[in-house]
């Protein structure tokens, strides 16, 4: 029987931080420039990005915006030819207000979607006793203030609120008189907190260049859930004791740091004209999510600890960006993210591999109060491993086509 508890929450683990992919979309100039940012900080993104950047903005700016984001999963098994999820389609949004409010100091705020997925499949597919359905939905807030010290250097930080609920449905390897297998859905939500913070320096800003770079470093959050409900249908008589209608659990989902530093080269034409280079370097701490634990207030239901053994893993972000009359703005990018999943532990709601994404971006300056943003980026990937606890094994293809914009309003 514990063997069997055991299989229940092994997709868990790796669902529940499905969110703990990252939704890298929270700027629509960003992404069009592969993500590099945290050394660039023209824009009310630097809240997020690296709060030290922020001392770039005059006067008070607002952004909104938001993502499409369109998955399209497959897989093969030794023996299904095809197995197509049916998630649906994204879309996370972002927030940021900057300004100025005394001659060195600035304030912000930021409201965005930071990690978060959603994976589905029919409820009587080969790997049902996986999983059936999952999602996890977080909002983070970020009040920041940013310091300018010196014309070259500023610093900047903010506190990091972040609210998360997720869900989880599968198949439970027990029949009854009515089905040849029993349901289990798990429910949860809460609260974590964290911060934010970075540094800025313009090195060199002259009529022909302007260099500079950024550092940053946003905290790792424990994502607490104290109130969890587990509930089990179509379950034989003889097992309800171990699982009941409904019983409360408590777990804790560890969302990773981020580590960033980032370069921005602008060589000027002349005063309307200019092409700037950029490139960040990120590093994530996945490996604070080693295991997953639940414990569950009924006596009879065994705790379960599951290990995901999830690695720390860099990004290489790329970036250009050719301004034409300070009016009209051509961005194009791509990120290298190496996977923090370790062969072996591979779970067909998050198929995720070590993948280089192309980005582009367009942008408009409609006069001094108004600004648009649009951004795209393509991801197509393909891996072959295995989820070692529940014995499966598959081969992976995913698409994902994103489209990330947004509107700009300056007093």
């Amino acid at each position: 029987m514990k063997k069997i508890l055991i299989a229940l929450f092994v997709a868990g683990s790796t669902s529940a931080l499905a969110g703990g992919f990252q939704l890298n979309v929270q700027s629509a100039r960003g992404m069009g420039m592969g993500g590099a940012y945290s050394g660039y900080c023209i824009g009310t993104e630097s809240v997020f990005f690296n709060p030290g950047g922020m001392t770039n903005l005059k006067g008070h700016n607002f952004t909104i915006g938001g993502s499409l984001i369109m998955p399209l999963v497959s897989l093969q098994t030794p023996m299904t030819d095809n197995i197509n999820q049916t998630s649906p389609m994204a879309t996370p949004i972002h927030f940021y207000y900057g300004g100025q409010i005394l001659d060195n100091l600035f304030v912000g705020l930021g409201i965005n979607n930071q990690f978060g997925s959603s994976s589905s499949f029919e409820n009587d597919w080969e790997g049902r006793f996986i999983v059936q359905n999952i999602s996890l939905k977080t909002f983070t807030f970020q009040p920041t203030v940013a310091y300018k010290i010196h014309d070259y250097i500023s610093v900047g930080a903010g506190f990091v609120l972040t609210t998360g609920s997720f869900a989880y449905e599968k198949a439970v390897p027990v029949g009854s008189a009515s089905t040849d297998y029993g349901k289990a859905k798990l429910t949860g939500s809460g609260i974590s907190y964290g911060f934010n913070a970075g540094i800025f320096s313009t090195i060199i800003d002259n009529d022909k260049m302007k260099l500079t770079f950024g550092a940053s470093y946003r905290s790792g959050q424990a994502l607490n859930l104290e109130d969890g409900l587990a509930e089990f249908t179509d379950i034989p008589p003889s097992l309800v004791g171990t699982f009941p209608t409904s019983t409360s659990f408590t777990g804790k989902l560890n969302l990773p740091s981020v580590i960033s530093t980032g370069i921005s080269y602008q060589y000027k034409f002349n005063e309307n004209n200019s092409l700037t280079v950029l490139y960040d370097f990120n590093y994530t701490g996945w490996s604070t999510y080693d295991t997953l634990a639940f414990d569950f207030d009924n006596t009879d239901t065994p705790d379960s600890k599951t290990t995901k053994a999830w690695a720390n893993s860099p990004t290489h972000r790329f970036g250009i960006e050719y301004a034409l009359n300070e009016m009209f703005f051509f961005r194009a990018g791509g990120y290298y993210d190496i996977t923090p999943i370790q062969d072996g532990f591979v779970s067909p709601e998050l198929p995720d591999q070590t993948q280089f994404v192309p980005t582009f971006g367009f942008g408009m300056q409609i006069g001094d109060h108004f600004a648009f943003d649009l951004a795209w980026f393509h991801q197509d990937t393909e891996r072959e491993s295995d989820l070692t606890d529940a014995g499966f094994t598959a081969k992976y293809h995913r698409i994902a086509d994103g489209i990330t914009f947004s509107t700009t309003i300056k007093f």
